[in-house]
């Protein structure tokens, strides 16, 4: 094999692997957000139990305030609904892209093989 068809193929190897390595961070940034998304939707619901408990047992003043902070929470829940629907998406396609990598890797490491069993023949 020539100097140049191996410096060709270290190059794309490098560059699939740094693809992969972006998108690894990607992923792991989606992950963390993703997290954080659902956390806030936890918050948000156990809040909104706590206003529905009091438009429950609270006086006509209460009820309203209630009403009011309940309209908001499921406001900021379907905020927090498209958020993680979008990271969902994110997420989907860069395994997608993880899948078109791992085949680039295979592809170089089989031609890498076929390289060494062609030079031992």
């Amino acid at each position: 094999m020539k100097i140049m068809e191996w410096k060709g193929t270290e190059n794309t190897t490098r560059g699939v692997v740094e693809r992969m390595e972006t998108s690894m961070n990607s992923m792991e940034q989606m992950s963390f957000d993703a997290i954080n998304i659902t956390d806030s939707l936890v918050t948000l619901t156990s809040k909104a139990r706590e206003y529905a408990q009091m438009m429950k047992n609270g006086d006509e003043e209460e009820r309203e305030t209630s009403f009011e902070e309940i309209e908001k929470i499921l406001d900021l829940v379907l905020e927090n609904a498209f958020r993680v629907n979008n990271v969902s998406h994110e997420l989907e396609h860069e395994v997608v892209y993880q899948r078109d990598t791992t085949d680039n890797i295979r592809q170089i490491i089989d031609f890498l093989y076929g390289m060494t069993e062609s030079r031992i023949i």
